[in-house]
């Protein structure tokens, strides 16, 4: 093409075509992450509505600091 070597239509063309099949294929496999993202946030909320994530529920200001508080 245009009087260039197979091998340099290849590289110019080759590599922008990988590069677009990429990201088209990204797009594709993470249209759910959002959806994850807020069923995570959910999952955090209420468990954090329910008693922290301590074993003995949120942590208090005492607790953060070796009770030294």
């Amino acid at each position: 093409m245009f009087g260039l070597p197979t091998a340099t239509v290849v590289v110019i063309f080759g590599i922008p075509a990988i590069w677009v099949i990429y990201t088209l294929v990204f797009v594709y496999l993470s249209r759910g992450w959002k959806a994850e993202d807020v069923a995570e946030d959910q999952d955090l909320t209420s468990r954090n509505a329910s008693g922290g994530n301590g074993p003995n529920g949120p942590a208090t200001s005492a607790d953060e600091n070796g009770g030294l508080a």
